[in-house]
């Protein structure tokens, strides 16, 4: 009369096992998080605001992101920030679904933190601590430390070339590990002379997106295909007069930078120069600030690994490119931002400053830069909004539009 169900052993089968494994992983690492938080000390008149926030986002490279991040800032009677607290669930049509665990700690105006986790169902990945103290000493260095393991599914690669076409994309995984430092000591006149190491271990994979050709196959023969072990070291001098360090609307910021890198994985040296500069110029009492940027970078030496080439695309460089969109010895760009104050509210407790931002980038790669100089260079309008907390927090989002459609970035920081 009743006919028997066979019900699947799904946790003996190893996909669900991996599926799960990760889940546990990814849960096992937010408790230990919200663990460490929750014995921090804290001020003693410590005030919790939540912000509930939708997210979405969609990239070249990334596809689209959908989720919810409920945020939650700690301040404290002065309506100081001095923690935010983002989980996130996302899902993206590429990776599956993400959960991510943010904590922004800001003990002081000069010296802060960042934790960021992230697990995907898939297999996706990133553990990142950021520190930085610009008052190290009693203000005679700063510092800046990071570390970084983290595996992306969604890396592309076209070829060399301000030529290169979409018709030749490829799909790679990335599997990286990556500490860096950057030790500045303060001159007189507002510079700053800084040395630097990073070091970057770079294992290559098969990616994500299945339909799209394995960089492995369509280019073979490219230096850096498998991966590899760098270690760059980097001299910078930077003159800074700026009004503020997170918030500028005024004066300007200069780097100038040399860098010898060792590939252990090729046993070869090769070289980096580059600058970049910035101007701020505010109107009407800070409601209108003009940003301009340029930046170029060049590499010397032979069997450079593709991934530690010049590149342009993503949030910080042209915001209607996907990320590395374009690869080569060398590269420049060019920004322009309007930033416009809309309005000021007082809103969860704090006073925030919201802002719209029409901006053009444009860039290009270069073989040298003494072949067609002022020719061939990438233009890619839109608009940015933003979200201020001053004196420390500023959250965005970016809408780039160029030759291969539409970009949308969300982040913390301003892209410059």
């Amino acid at each position: 009369m009743f006919q028997a169900i066979t019900i699947p052993n799904w946790v003996n089968m190893p996909y669900h096992n991996n599926i799960l494994r990760r889940a546990s992983l990814a849960a096992r690492l937010i408790c230990l998080l919200l663990l460490v938080l929750a014995v921090m000390p804290k001020p003693a008149q410590a005030n919790t605001e939540i912000i509930p926030l939708p997210v979405y986002a969609t990239s070249r490279n990334g596809g689209n992101d959908y989720g919810f991040m409920p945020v939650f800032m700690q301040k404290d009677e002065g309506e100081y920030v001095y923690a935010i607290i983002a989980p996130s669930v996302i899902y993206n049509d590429q990776t599956g679904t993400n959960i991510t665990f943010r904590y922004l700690g800001y003990p002081t105006v000069d010296r802060n933190f960042r934790v960021f986790v992230n697990q995907s169902i898939g297999v996706d990945r990133e553990a990142t601590v950021e520190y930085w103290d610009n008052k190290l000493m009693d203000g005679r260095f700063r510092l800046f430390a990071r570390g970084t393991v983290f595996r992306d599914s969604t890396y592309r690669f076209f070829g060399f070339g301000e030529n290169s076409r979409e018709a030749d994309e490829t799909d790679y995984s990335n599997l990286e590990v990556s500490p860096e430092y950057r030790l500045g000591y303060y001159l007189p006149h507002n510079l700053v002379v800084s040395f630097g190491q990073k070091f970057r271990r770079v294992d290559i994979r098969r990616g994500k997106l299945t339909k799209l050709p394995y960089l492995q196959s369509r280019f073979p023969d490219i230096d850096g295909i498998k991966g590899g072990t760098t270690l760059a070291n980097r001299v910078t001098l930077t003159y800074d007069d700026r009004d503020d360090e997170v918030y500028p609307t005024s004066g300007q910021l200069a780097n100038v930078y040399g860098e010898v890198s060792r590939d252990f994985t090729g046993d070869r040296t090769y070289t980096r120069v580059g600058a970049d500069a910035r101007k701020f110029i505010s109107f009407s009492d800070g409601r209108y600030t003009t940003v301009i940027k340029g930046a170029f970078e060049l590499t010397g030496g032979s069997h450079i690994p593709f991934f530690e080439r010049g590149d342009i695309g993503g949030e910080n460089s042209l915001r209607g490119l996907g990320t590395y969109r374009f690869i080569d010895d060398g590269y420049v760009v060019i920004n322009l931002e309007e930033r416009i104050r809309l309005f000021r509210l007082h809103i969860y407790g704090v006073w925030s400053d919201w802002e719209v931002a029409p901006f053009v980038d444009m860039g290009r790669v270069y073989s040298s830069f003494r072949k067609q100089p002022i020719e061939g260079y990438r233009i890619n309008p839109g608009v940015g909004f933003r979200a201020i907390v001053k004196p420390n927090v500023v959250g965005r989002v970016d809408f780039g539009y160029g030759q291969e459609g539409l970009n949308a970035f969300v982040g913390l920081d301003f892209p410059f």
